[in-house]
């Protein structure tokens, strides 16, 4: 029996350990924390966190969320629901938490693991599933060490885990993504005062389109998908792409008409120099509730420049401006790092930019007794995740054979070229984000596994529905491709 050593206890890892378990594996889980979540557990979760993909879409395929839930659950429930997902499938025995993998290596025949505490463990394979959400990045900024000094608090989003610590408080926040304009929302209701500062605009979306369309509908289905230029290109697409351009160029204006006027962009001075097209991926935002309204009636003061350093209590901006915030708050992002893998395996699966390059973003061939589940970050990650987990599981076990590593190598190449050169969003989070291709993601991986892509043979509508993780729990328990 192999053992199999997975690391990190989030929505990935969770789901991974839940299928080698299944197939009769033997496994460990090693947590850092002390409980699951990964990015949804209390210690990360910031103040007023929500989903950003509505309830029934961004669950696991044979696990639906309680119909209790509201359609963007908080980050509460979603670790309550993470920890009863782990129960239900008996996964929390196998998770060992509070350990922290410090390095390993490969000594030709197992993955030799040490944990802190100079623990040492041995796996006949290793699944990295610590995701896109690693180590919280706050960028190195002149003097930042003097605000410090000088009696100012600096954290990341991911540390502001009770809306306690914005109260009362001179606040700015640094970014435009969702967690800077999240807490940004929340601040403005409780703080003495909310600033935020930002590069430049980015497209937000709203729950509801036309304060009445559910955003699903229209971002999520094959037909949405559709409308963007993929590398492999189906029928439909390649019409779409060609003599249908104009059609393509006229839905992304209406889309972008919409957006200015139910968001009133112009107004809060908000309009993006870019098109929405270029900007779609996993950092989509879902637009804070009323955030635009506040902005505009100044309740939230918007900047749009750049922190140039730090002089004591004051922070210098490019544009000259000067502010003395009692809190700074970095809503910057994330870095993907794996500190624990040795340097030459870590430039074996990055390219000089530090994108990752990985077969299905799952496995590199030459990176031996080694996957990663949670590397194809999408709008959906807890099904995008679940089925990278049966797809490892299968080239495991040998129910999927997988191409000769040429072959694979050479697709990696032109993953990267297309990332790089076709689609230079596709380079956001390190290359670890499949989106907006999460269908064309999800079919590959299908198809290599033998099963159906869609769960009925009514193609209208599984062209127009949207996602529904249900139809997998089926298609993923079949044998054939044919209905």
């Amino acid at each position: 029996m192999k053992h199999i050593g997975i690391i990190g206890a989030g929505i990935s890892g969770l789901t991974t350990a839940k299928a080698f378990l299944q197939k009769g594996y033997l496994v460990t889980v090693l947590e850092k924390s002390d409980g699951v979540g990964g990015v949804w557990h209390k210690s990360r979760s910031y103040a007023g966190v929500t989903t950003q993909t509505t309830r029934d879409e961004y669950s696991f395929s044979d696990f639906p969320m309680p119909k209790n839930y509201p359609m963007w659950p908080t980050g509460n429930q979603m670790q309550e629901y993470l920890e009863n997902y782990a129960v239900h499938f008996g996964v929390m025995p196998h998770i060992r938490f509070g350990v922290v993998v410090k390095n390993m290596y490969y000594d030709g025949f197992n993955w030799i693991v040490k944990l802190n505490g100079n623990e040492t463990l041995s796996f006949s394979y290793v699944v990295v599933c610590t995701g896109t959400f690693h180590e919280p990045y706050i960028p190195e900024i002149p003097g930042i060490a003097s605000y410090k000094e000088a009696g100012g608090t600096l954290l990341h989003s991911s540390s502001i885990s009770s809306a306690e610590q914005l109260v009362d408080k001179d606040v700015a926040i640094i970014g435009f993504a969702k967690s800077a304009t999240d807490i940004a929302a929340t601040a403005s209701e409780i703080s003495k005062s909310c600033t935020l500062i930002y590069r430049r605009a980015q497209w937000k979306i709203p729950r509801y389109f036309g304060n009445s369309i559910n955003m699903k509908y229209l971002l999520f289905s094959r037909f949405s998908e559709a409308f963007f230029d993929a590398r492999k290109k189906t029928i439909f697409q390649r019409v779409l792409h060609s003599v249908g351009k104009p059609m393509v160029w006229i839905h992304w204006r209406m889309l972008e008409l919409l957006l200015k006027k139910q968001f009133g962009l112009k107004k809060c001075d908000m309009l993006p120099a870019h098109r929405i097209e270029d900007q779609i991926s996993c950092s989509l935002g879902v637009e804070p509730v009323d955030f635009y309204k506040k902005v505009a009636t100044r309740q939230i003061q918007s900047i749009c420049s750049e922190i140039e350093r730090f002089e004591g209590r004051d922070v210098v901006l490019k544009n000259g401006q000067v502010i003395r915030p009692d809190l700074v708050v970095f809503g910057t992002g994330f870095t993907q790092r794996l500190p624990f893998l040795q340097v030459h395996y870590q430039e074996m699966i990055t390219n000089a930019n530090g994108m990752y390059t990985l077969y299905r973003n799952i496995l590199h061939p030459d990176l031996p007794q080694m996957g990663f589940v949670g590397f194809n970050s999408s709008l959906f990650t807890t099904l995008t995740s679940e089925v990278a987990a049966h797809w490892l599981v299968a080239a495991l076990s040998g129910d999927l054979i997988l191409p000769p590593a040429e072959e694979m190598l050479r697709e990696m190449k032109r993953m990267e070229k297309w990332r790089c050169e076709g689609r230079p969003i596709a380079s956001e989070f390190s290359g670890l984000c499949v989106a907006p291709f999460n269908y064309q993601h999800l079919d590959e991986l299908m198809n290599d596994l033998g099963f159906r892509t869609r769960a009925s043979q009514n193609f209208i509508y599984e062209f127009f529905k949207p996602i529904n993780p249900k139809d997998y729990k089926k298609m993923l328990s079949g044998k054939s491709k044919v209905f």
